[in-house]
């Protein structure tokens, strides 16, 4: 227990950590700035108290959350993090180099620069509640946080690291007086950048049609603002890369000639200035020695979103790399680098290709004049990165034609016997047509990612829908140009076997040699836990793709390590065997519907979309993703339902397909009535009396009589039950409902004195009644009912040993395969 202990307000409690652990000399204490509760400043003086705020008056050291009581440090984190991202958007105070929590009992630091990462992912609801602590987006952005924090996070306990703490914090929050310059680091750079493009960009003296030539040569903002920070005295200090610009006496030159019309080298401002004056006064320049060549390295963090977003490029880990390195040397044999030519057509800043030795047999090209200018830089100062650098050039693959390659490249790939001997070599972009926000109906499709490109005008009829993705456009276009090369490629998996892929299968002819799978959030600005293979193809062997197998490894939190957990088969499908192909076989539009199946996709990733409903949503109906559940046809929909449903979805298998099985489960009763059973107590069977209410649907899924449990009235349905009289059920079955008729038992016991509880109720309305919902309208996770949650406990125990029961016969009727 530590002094703090037993303190009822919060406020108390701010009050107390900020006057014993901060001078008052040398720092102030502002509460609840846009809803941050403990932030730390530098000390005013009596004009800087009336100073507006945004001045830059203020020099802001902490951003904490505070709780009273003992609370986890991740989830305090969190909260703050859904807190203050809308006042570093607004970037009218600086961030500062830490943010941190506390509660009665301890106190967190982390550097700010550790989360800036979390801040520019584009598949996080900002809008979620801070304190909501039980939603799904909230514990969505708490594992990132984890992650995130891992490696720098401090915490000291208030009853043993007194001292400690005052030396953290006299080391680490250094404050400056009046009129001292804002250090610019790795974690506020790019919230400077934010101000930077409000404040001084407008007065840069370019008109709109300048802006727009200056863009289309990959010239953007940031390239003005990176030589704004990386310059003393009015001109841009010497560093390692060469930028695009650079400031020269206080105006920007151009470094390069620009593509179009003719531009002064020399740019100026429109205000002579002034707002460039006004805004650089604030902040010190050049960054420290220790963040410039981070800074420099990530100019990706200062493209806007949109234009990150349709390259979809993601850096290759270095482990990774090194393992790809060592399945070629397995494929090719131990000299392959001085027997084949390597071209690294999408190679970013080079990280693919560190490590190479034969530097006269390797090409790298990329779309991205400054990923070019990087890897030039990098030549001269790392040793790993083994490049002549007039094989290192500027090339838009998807677009360009052949005739602009190197001279001793483009030999290569003229020659068809030299061309046998050229390994394409890239882990190319994976952005799809739909981003996340798509796909959850927030966004909207990313147009220019695939229909942008000359390759995808080209093949799109050949290859299908398979061209929304972005890598499949450099698989295609390799396979019809460069014929006869060797492929070796990260990428997902889904052109071994997704349906998308179909057509794209029955022309992509190719023989694979070997390749490995890993998990692909371990990949730079990958969050989704699927896997992703690096697999070699021989493109001058034509077969059919019929399912690959590959090795799987896992690896460390920091992706520094990795282990070989075995072996994996894809499979391949063909066109009308998957597990829709199947279910469509069963629809019923002639009789009476008593529900519906809402389905979507073939794959574990898209599990979640297929339920049981009441009342399906008119997007639904009109994107055809909703079918009739009929008396006729309600066990086969269970048992589609109970297939996708009872086998636990993890990263290796994200991407596995649902299959048309084989027709031994036709004649397998047990097994229907298991399925049944399963899925009348699964969290997927969201039948509710509310949703068909209004038009007058009854709820069929019921699976007791009256008698059985209670009821003070007379269902409107008897359908299951009476389905179920005689029928001879396994054993895990009648337990699990034997555990659903007490749990609608003790339902009915509290509906007869509660006149809005529905005597038709389902057991979707059933957990409903209980568990409430939050304010966000999400279901809660459990009760205040402790007779009710053990009760559900008892009934997810035996849904949990009937699982097991049905498992086996997924695989032994071919739904799915091992």
């Amino acid at each position: 227990m530590s002094k703090y202990t037993g303190i009822q307000k919060e406020e108390t409690l701010k009050g107390l950590i900020f006057k014993d652990f901060f001078d008052r000399k040398k720092f102030g204490y502002e509460p609840n700035i846009d809803n941050i509760d403990f932030v730390i400043t530098n000390a005013k003086t009596r004009g800087e108290l009336f100073a507006e705020e945004g001045s830059g008056a203020s020099i802001h050291y902490l951003w904490a959350e505070s709780k009273k009581g003992a609370r986890d440090v991740e989830s305090m984190l969190t909260q703050l993090l859904l807190t203050c991202k809308k006042t570093y958007d607004k970037a009218e105070y600086t961030a500062p180099p830490f943010i941190g929590c506390f509660d009665t009992e301890k106190i967190a630091f982390v550097p700010f620069h550790d989360i800036l990462p979390l801040f520019h992912e584009n598949d996080i609801n900002w809008n979620t509640t801070p304190s909501n602590h039980d939603a799904p987006d909230f514990q969505k952005v708490r594992s990132k946080v984890i992650k995130l924090i891992l490696t720098n996070l401090a915490v000291y306990r208030f009853d043993d690291d007194d001292r400690e703490i005052k030396e953290f914090i006299k080391t680490h929050f250094v404050p400056g007086g009046r009129g001292i310059k804002s250090p610019i680091t790795k974690g506020n750079f790019v919230q400077i950048f934010t101000k930077w493009v409000k404040e001084v960009e407008p007065a840069i003296n370019i008109s709109k049609d300048d802006w727009a030539d200056f863009k289309a040569n990959g010239i953007l903002e940031c390239d003005f603002y990176r030589a704004d920070i990386m310059s003393i005295d009015g001109s841009t200090i010497s560093i390692s890369e060469k930028l695009k610009i650079i400031l020269e006496k206080d105006n920007y030159k151009l470094q390069e000639r620009i593509k179009g019309r003719l531009f002064s080298t020399i740019i100026g401002f429109t205000d002579n200035g002034e707002a460039y004056r006004r805004f650089w006064n604030k902040y010190e320049r050049p960054p420290a020695n220790e963040y410039q060549q981070y800074i420099i390295d990530r100019r990706d963090l200062l493209v806007p979103q949109n234009i990150r977003e349709v390259k979809g490029s993601f850096f290759t880990p270095k482990i990774w790399a090194d393992k790809s390195k060592e399945y070629l040397a397995r494929v090719f044999g131990d000299n392959w680098q001085g027997e084949y030519y390597v071209w690294d057509c999408a190679a970013g800043t080079g990280n693919l290709l560190a490590g190479l030795t034969n530097k006269y047999n390797v090409w790298a090209s990329d779309i991205d004049e400054g990923n070019v200018e990087t890897m030039h830089s990098l030549i001269d100062i790392d040793e790993n990165l083994n490049l002549l650098p007039s094989h290192v050039f500027q090339f838009d693959f998807l677009n360009d034609s052949f005739d602009k390659l190197p001279e001793g490249l483009r030999t290569i790939i003229n020659d068809p016997e030299k061309r046998k001997k050229l390994i394409v070599y890239i882990n190319p972009p994976y952005a799809e047509a739909a981003s996340a926000t798509t796909r959850i109906g927030t966004g909207r499709n990313k147009q220019k990612v695939s229909a942008a490109h000359k390759t995808s005008e080209t093949y799109k009829e050949k290859i299908g829908r398979g061209i929304n993705e972005l890598f499949a456009n450099f698989f295609v276009k390799i396979y019809y140009q460069l014929p006869g090369v060797k492929l070796a490629s990260f990428s997902t998996l889904k052109y071994i076997n997704s349906q998308n892929f179909v057509k794209f299968r029955e022309c992509f002819l190719a023989e694979y040699k070997a390749g490995f799978i890993c998990r692909a959030n371990t990949f730079d600005n990958v969050d989704g836990n699927f896997p992703v293979g690096f697999l070699v193809w021989d493109l001058s062997v034509k077969k059919q793709i019929s399912g690959i197998s590959a090795d799987v490894f896992e690896s460390d939190n920091k992706a520094e390590h990795c282990r070989l957990q075995g072996q994996k088969f894809i499979y391949t499908v063909s066109k009308g065997r998957y597990i829709v192909d199947w279910i469509r076989t069963f629809f019923d539009t002639e009789n009476d519907h008593i529900g519906h199946l809402r389905f979507q996709g073939t794959d574990f990733q898209t599990n979640s979309n297929a339920y049981l409903t009441s009342r399906p949503s008119a997007n639904d109906i009109r994107e055809s993703k909703i079918t009739n559940i009929t008396k006729n046809n309600h066990i086969v929909i269970c048992i589609y339902l109970a297939v996708r449903q009872c086998i636990e979805h993890t990263w290796l298998n994200d991407r596995d397909q649902f299959l048309y099985p084989t027709d031994g489960w036709k004649t397998d009763s047990e097994f229907h009535l298991n399925c049944l059973i399963f899925i009348l107590f699964h969290g997927q069977n969201r039948i509710s009396t509310k949703d068909g209410a209004a038009d007058g649907l009854r709820n069929h899924w019921i699976p007791f009589s009256e008698q059985e449990v209670d009821a003070k009235e007379k269902f409107d349905s008897n359908f299951m039950s009476d389905f179920l009289k005689e029928k001879t059920l396994s054993a895990e079955a009648r337990a699990l409902l034997d555990a659903g008729r007490e749990l609608w038992k003790y339902y009915h016991v509290k509906a007869k004195n509660n006149q809005s509880a529905s005597v038709n109720a389902s057991f979707y309305d059933i957990r409903e009644f209980f568990q409430g919902r939050n304010n966000r309208g999400t279901m809660n996770a459990a009760s205040t009912d402790e007779t009710y949650n053990a009760l559900i406990g008892t009934l997810r125990e035996k849904l949990g040993t009937l699982t097991e029961k049905i498992r086996p016969k997924v695989y032994e009727y071919g739904f799915l395969k091992e």
